[in-house]
């Protein structure tokens, strides 16, 4: 699959950015690990828990700042005494990254931007459906009519709720 490697390319390239990066995690924002890279062995449980923790809180922290009107989230920093938990958004993913303290933020939080930009491309370009050529002989094929449109504040609730739902089950598994 060209994407997964792409994908495992850009994780690679995170982790030797700063030698204080020491794990570096994608997951869906169901809270489902999709690929990481770590500088040192990693239980893929914690792994897996991680990644689900990760969605959760990006999910919950994005909610948040909508409720009270601030602007789409960017990065989430949990700084700990011995080290930074970062998570951003790639558009159906998140990108989290855990590291010592002694890492250089502002380059931490430039190299994860655009990361986050590359792999949301990666993303967009396999959910596209391929598209075939109409021939000009074909006959056209009704289309359905319209369902009735929800507003978009509603679909972003509903799934938000149903992301929320799904990572929170998904933690209750661990």
């Amino acid at each position: 699959m060209y994407g997964a490697d792409q994908i495992n390319a850009i994780l690679h390239e995170i982790i030797t950015s700063d030698a204080n990066i020491n794990h570096v995690i994608l997951a869906d924002k169901t809270g489902l690990t999709l690929a990481y890279s770590s500088r040192f062995a990693f239980d893929e449980f914690e792994t897996e828990a991680l990644g689900a923790i990760a969605s959760a809180v990006y999910l919950a922290s994005e909610q948040q700042g909508q409720n009270v009107g601030l602007a789409a989230l960017d990065i989430i920093i949990s700084e700990f005494s011995d080290g930074l938990i970062l998570v951003a958004s790639c558009g159906s993913t998140v990108l989290c990254l855990i590291t010592d303290t002694g890492v250089q933020l502002g380059l931490v939080r430039r190299t994860m931007k655009m990361a986050a930009e590359k792999v949301r491309n990666i993303l967009d370009v396999e959910a596209k459906p391929a598209t075939i050529a109409e021939t000009p002989t074909s006959t056209p094929t009704p289309t359905p009519a319209p369902e009735p449109v929800e507003t978009e504040e509603k679909k972003v609730q509903d799934e938000f709720i149903s992301d929320l739902e799904l990572a929170l089950r998904e933690l209750e598994q661990f």
